[in-house]
């Protein structure tokens, strides 16, 4: 076992020393619907019964990652065979990655073409040497995977590195591997988006205001109006538009940010709505201003898959705060707090959206980001 290359799945798994003389798969099958049996220079893949599928090791990491949805042909998805083997068709990308990292996560599959072992230095010149010890693994790159940043490494010029996140990993993977890209370009890509990006940094005694220079205070209520969105209401609702009490039309025609309740202390989402939204406030806690609707906060979680707004109970920890940004009108922008994109609108159809943060990494630069005017109540 010391000899294979790890791949990314073998936290999934428990590894059982066989008796090859005696072995029969039939019989194992009665307990295990699903294995793998490891041979010196190849694997087999039992799955329900069905034909066994024999690979070689650099396709481990694949093969696993389809393993559990069960069927030979997810397994065999973008393998080719080769006199009688299954192989991967691509150079394995080398990645190493730091305790807690993304890509440690059951649910990760995006690494499918890798071979992966822990970093136990932060030298990158030193990670380099290793991957060109693998001639089977890409030797133009490699990749490190530390908390949510994915980082793609020239391994010639270790100088030479570009961060992103798993929502790319696919995406940047396929063009590197067809040539339609290099690390160089990347960043070179990089260096005109950074215009579109926010700035990470802090303001020092930060205080939030409206769109007319007027502080709010810690406490006064308002409501965030999303000016991305609007229609009008009266050619819309026709009739109905008549009936609303004139108090109330100011709330129509616009979408506004709701947050959703709830009677015990999970999260709740937060999401976009048409004509009404929710009451927030301002609360100011060891210098760092934070948005509460009641007695929750706005908060969003690391994961980029689960990169949605929230309010939760308790204030958040830094990891999962709320960062604010002021555009050129004055309105206000959402970010991940020291994240590398505003918060972004998934529109759901006529009852609102959703707010994530992870969904502008991939139209960075082509579309207008979140955008909320502070409406004082």
């Amino acid at each position: 076992m010391d000899a294979l290359d790890k791949c990314l799945q073998d936290n999934r798994v428990t590894f059982i020393p066989i008796n090859t003389a005696t072995f029969d798969a039939q019989v194992e099958h009665k307990t295990y619907p699903r294995f793998l049996l490891l041979e010196k220079d190849y694997f087999v893949a039992h799955v329900d019964g069905e034909a066994p599928v024999k690979c070689n090791y650099e396709a481990r990491n694949k093969v696993m990652s389809e393993f559990w949805l069960g069927r030979i042909q997810r397994v065999t998805s973008d393998l080719k065979q080769v006199n009688g083997l299954w192989v991967s068709w691509r150079p394995l990308v080398h990645f190493f990655v730091y305790e807690g990292a993304d890509s440690l996560q059951s649910e990760c599959t995006a690494l499918h073409n890798t071979v992966f072992e822990y970093a136990n230095t932060d030298d990158f010149g030193a990670l380099a040497e290793i991957v060109k010890r693998k001639p089977h693994c890409e030797q133009k790159y490699f990749g490190v995977n530390n908390s949510q940043t994915y980082t793609l490494v020239n391994t010639d010029n270790v100088e030479q590195k570009y961060e992103f996140s798993r929502l790319n990993l696919r995406t940047l993977g396929f063009k590197l591997w067809k040539k339609e890209t290099t690390v160089q370009s990347l960043i070179d890509e990089e260096a005109q988006l950074a215009v579109f990006r926010p700035n990470p940094s802090r303001r020092p005694g930060f205080k939030l205001h409206d769109a007319d220079g007027r502080e709010i205070v810690d406490g006064e209520p308002f409501m965030l109006h999303i000016v991305n969105y609007e229609y009008d209401p009266e050619s819309d609702m026709d009739d109905e538009y008549d009936d609303i009490p004139e108090d109330e039309r100011q709330f129509y025609g616009k979408e506004w940010v709701k947050a959703m309740s709830s009677a015990d202390q999970r999260p709740c989402f937060v999401n976009g709505a048409l004509h009404n939204g929710t009451r927030f406030h301002a609360e100011t806690i060891d210098g760092i201003m934070y948005i509460k609707n009641e007695n929750r906060y706005l908060t969003t979680h690391l994961d980029p898959m689960d990169d949605y707004l929230y309010s939760d109970v308790g204030v958040p920890a830094k990891d999962n705060r709320i960062q604010i940004h002021y555009a050129e009108d004055g309105n206000i922008r959402l970010s991940a707090w020291g994240g590398r994109t505003y918060a972004d609108y998934e529109w759901m159809g006529d009852e609102g959206g959703m707010i994530t943060f992870g969904l502008e990494e991939l139209y960075l630069g082509q579309s207008d980001p979140l955008k909320l005017r502070i409406v004082r109540l």
